[in-house]
């Protein structure tokens, strides 16, 4: 084909046709134009498809964390809620008397003293920021869920520092500063995980009377009591942040499930 052309020019130039061989060279330019913009065209649309491809594929990763986010955060709603109950519980109850009452007691503010951070289900989300491919999302309702999602992490984190911080102050430093720890656990040895729980039928009735005096002097504590208030109210305001953010997670998954089927 260069050939073909490469002739037709010599041979216009050869016939002294200059005119001629100036309108076959605009027409020669003006085809190779067309056909770079035709190039270029394809190129820009296989660029398109494979970004498309990629946009797909973080979609259906973000689906994926967003469903165990969701298992996540209702998992950690209940498990707020129950705390916050605990709490209601201790408030509510009858002066411990005996080594029932004590069994009760403390079964109810050890529920009340475990301890989880929330860490949200989010590597897909993260890994787009880091690279910078969050651009790669086109849909801004899709990106601005996101985002929201991102900033009920860092809420939640802030009330968990918040809460944890009252925790160890009113509640954890009152009973291990002033009371005997731990009664309900095995001490003889070491174990691997959480220490084995014993009864209290196992545990000599000579140490009843100071179980009873203990579970009676926190009872009692104002400090203490109003640790517990401040955990039934702050538990209670987490499991309600949780179980609002389900819903909001639902209409993203929505979202990403209509921008998929495109």
């Amino acid at each position: 084909m260069i050939k073909f052309f490469r002739r037709i020019r010599q041979q216009l130039l050869t016939e002294n046709k200059f005119s001629k061989y100036l309108i076959y060279a605009i027409g020669e330019i003006i085809l190779v134009v067309i056909g770079i913009l035709i190039a270029l065209q394809i190129n820009n649309a296989n660029e398109t498809k494979k970004a498309r491809a990629v946009e797909i594929n973080y979609l259906e990763n973000l689906k994926a964390d967003l469903l165990l986010e969701t298992i996540n955060i209702e998992t950690f709603s209940k498990y707020h809620f129950e705390k916050a109950q605990s709490c209601t519980h201790l408030l509510n109850t009858t002066i411990p008397k005996t080594i029932e009452d004590v069994v009760n007691y403390t079964g109810q503010y050890e529920n009340v003293f475990g301890w989880k951070d929330f860490v949200p289900n989010n590597n897909t989300f993260k890994e787009l920021l880091s690279s910078g491919n969050l651009s790669l999302i086109k849909n801004d309702n899709i990106k601005n869920a996101l985002l929201e999602i991102d900033n009920f992490h860092a809420t939640v984190s802030g009330h968990e520092y918040h809460m944890r911080r009252e925790f160890e102050k009113f509640l954890y430093d009152r009973s291990v500063e002033n009371t005997e720890s731990l009664v309900f656990f095995d001490k003889s040895e070491p174990q691997y995980g959480a220490p084995k729980r014993i009864s209290f039928e196992d545990i000599p009735q000579s140490q009843h009377q100071k179980m009873i005096a203990d579970a009676q002097w926190l009872y009692n504590d104002q400090t203490f009591n109003n640790g517990l208030r401040l955990a039934m109210m702050n538990n209670g305001g987490l499991a309600g942040i949780h179980k609002g953010m389900v819903a909001n997670i639902d209409g993203l998954i929505q979202l990403i499930n209509e921008e998929i089927k495109k």
